[in-house]
């Protein structure tokens, strides 16, 4: 019984720690090639090294972190080469994704993704009206924006779920859900907001007419118009983790 508790309770902990060091490389706390001091997070999440090692060994795995030899472990370093890769990535299986999706959409994934579609451009046009009125860096904004991935990422991940191909959703997960696509929309402008928003509507409105061909097309577009502000997060560009621009 002791030994399961303990089991339980470890893996509850490694699981706040690998949530915990994730959240906070994809919003910018953690920046690339930071150092992680194990003893450090172990005290400030109330837990031992051990689920905290255990954490970063997985988020090393994941590509999001790099353990170094004696040194310890700190957060991966984003190249434009590896920005091209996820994002090329990215349009070929969530391009395949839309493609099935659209072969045979219900009425209800319909209404889901119209719903997903509406809450994104809200929560981009509400950021935008913000940062108009000089209010960027406010916590409102940061509720904006945290509206914005949410109904972002629940769209994307709608399609595929569409699609009805499982395996193409497991090789979408080590993709998609890396820091990068999320640190992502930190780096977007107000027409960067508006180009994505039209890209939901184009696949919205190719699944809506059932059909694939334009539905991949539409992925592909939206997925790729979205490389040049994930490049931001490079470690080796010009204008590599810059905060958003405006306009």
């Amino acid at each position: 019984m002791t030994a399961n508790r303990s089991k339980g309770l470890s893996t509850g902990a490694r699981g706040a720690a690998y949530n915990w060091i994730r959240q906070g490389i994809a919003v910018g706390m953690l920046t690339p090639g930071e150092w992680i001091r194990e003893g450090t997070l172990a005290e400030a999440l109330g837990v031992s090294r051990t689920p905290v090692r255990e954490a970063l060994y997985a988020l090393a795995a994941d590509g999001v972190v790099e353990i170094v030899h004696n040194r310890g472990a700190r957060v991966a370093e984003w190249t434009l080469k590896d920005v091209d890769e996820v994002y090329s990535l990215r349009a070929l299986l969530e391009g395949e994704g839309a493609r099935l999706a659209a072969s045979n959409p219900t009425p209800a994934v319909l209404e889901q993704l119209r719903q997903h579609d509406r809450a994104f451009a809200e929560a981009g046009d509400r950021l935008s009206a913000l940062r108009r009125s000089g209010k960027a860096a406010t916590a409102d904004a940061e509720e904006a924006l945290d509206a914005a991935v949410e109904a972002n990422g629940a769209f994307h991940r709608l399609v595929i779920e569409a699609s009805g191909s499982p395996r193409l959703g497991a090789l979408l997960a080590s993709i998609s859900s890396t820091p990068l696509v999320t640190r992502a929309f930190h780096h977007y402008s107000d027409a960067d907001l508006r180009r994505s928003t039209a890209g939901h509507h184009d696949i919205v409105l190719a699944l809506e007419r059932a059909d694939p061909v334009l539905a991949e097309s539409a992925m592909r577009t939206h997925i790729l118009g979205a490389r040049h502000a994930a490049a931001h997060t490079a470690t080796d560009s010009p204008g590599g983790e810059e905060r958003p621009r405006q306009g």
